[in-house]
Parts: C-alpha cells; structure tokens; sequence
C-alpha cells in the first residue's frame, strides 16, 4: 500500500495562472499538449515556440514527403481549432507498459461545457444519460462533488486509416459548483482489451479533480491576482 504522505507531485505551470478554476492530477505516463501555442500570434514567445516546433519537424521529414505532412498538419490545425470552440482546454497523450511488455497508449481530454443552470447532480447524470452510444456506469460522489461515469466501445468506420477498428473511451462527467458549467474528462485507447486497467486510470483522475485551489498556500501566493480582483481593488481598495 502506498503512503499517500510520501508521494510528490509536479505543478504545471496551467494550476499557476490566476484564471484556472479545475485542478487534477494525472499519473505517469501522459505528456500534454500545448496545443493552444498553435493558435497565438507568431511573434508571441508562445507562437515563437510552437513555430520552432513544427519548422525542426519539417526539417526531418524527406521532401517528398513533405506535401502530404503539410496537408497532415492543416487538417489537425483545423481539428484542433474545432475541439477548443466546442471547450478543449487540456489535452494529453498517454504511453502505458502493460503486464505483457506492450505500450499501451490513449488520449486525455477535458472539456469545458456551458449548461443550463440546475441542481449538480441531475446535471451529471443527464449529461452521461443524453449519450446514446455509452453506457452509463456510475453515479458516485467524488471529493469535488456530483459526478457521472459513462464507458464505450465505439467501432470506426471501414474507411478509417487506421489499423484498429474499435476504440474504448471512458468518460466522467462533473458539474462545477455553479451548476452552470460541466467538466468532461475523457479517456480513450484502442487497446479495448486493456479496459479495466484505463478504467482504473480514468478513476483515479477523476478523483483528483478539485474545483478549489489544492495547491500549498506558499504556491497560492505566487499566483498572480486576476483581472477582475484587481480591478475591484482598484474601485474599493
């Protein structure tokens, strides 16, 4: 068993910034995308750095095979642009060693929804029960209050350019505090025999999601005041 006393955790710079209102923690293993760099303005040290990316990614790729990364790397653009207007706001891929030596691998995401207002705990559960491919599992309580568990295995298209023709994704769905926004975290992998372990993994993330500041009051007070308090500073001193 472990001792929760003794594990440590690694603060991304995200849980610093004076508009963020969901914590979590995720396990080894899952690398996050900054996929909103793509987005800012070249001459941002942000689109700077996401620019210095792709150009030392095109610089390995051979010329013949560049068109087609370049057309590869537009229609993502243009993915990704859709995900953030329906409220992407975290995404990472994650590469896990099974029991049998295989690398499992599987994307996280997390979604912001704005919802009509109403009581948290039927807004979770109609949100997992409005999915008609899913199958809702659970409707527990977590430490951040409501939440409700949906898992599905979804066949892709014959069409589909991939080797795997089935995906497992399990999802939770947690109201924030307001009772006018959800957050959607979702897990999903092709390894569809490996469920119960992402089952597990999804779970425990989960769990961790925090709608109030988890962080150690020394780190609460490096982060920077909002907009909105300084302002009303500002008028009421």
């Amino acid at each position: 068993m472990t001792d929760e006393s003794t594990l440590e955790y690694a603060v991304d710079e995200s849980a610093m910034r004076s508009d963020c209102d969901l914590w979590f923690a995720v396990p080894p293993g899952f690398t996050e995308l900054p996929f909103a760099s793509l987005f800012h303005d070249s001459g941002s040290p942000e689109g700077g750095r996401a620019r210095a990316a792709i150009d030392a990614l095109l610089d390995l790729v051979p010329e013949e095979k560049l068109a087609d990364l370049l057309t590869r790397l537009s229609e993502a653009h243009a993915t990704v642009g859709l995900l953030i207007r329906e409220g992407l706001i975290h995404l990472s891929l994650g590469a896990h060693e099974a029991d049998d030596g295989r690398v499992l691998e599987s994307v996280l995401t997390l979604n912001r929804r704005e919802m009509p207002h109403g009581p948290r705990n039927l807004m979770a559960a109609r949100a997992a029960t409005a999915r008609q491919s899913a199958l809702p599992v659970a409707v527990p309580h977590l430490p951040c209050g409501p939440a409700a568990f949906t898992e599905a295995v979804m066949e892709l298209p014959a069409e589909a350019d991939t080797r795997c023709r089935s995906l497992y994704q399990a999802t939770a769905y947690l109201p924030y505090p307001d009772g006018g926004r959800l957050a959607v975290l979702t897990l999903t992998s092709t390894a569809v025999d490996a469920r119960e372990f992402f089952r597990d993994v999804h779970r425990a993330i989960a769990e961790s999601v925090s709608f109030d500041n988890p962080l150690p009051e020394a780190l609460k007070a490096r982060v920077p005041e909002s907009d909105v308090a300084a302002s009303v500073r500002a008028v009421f001193g």
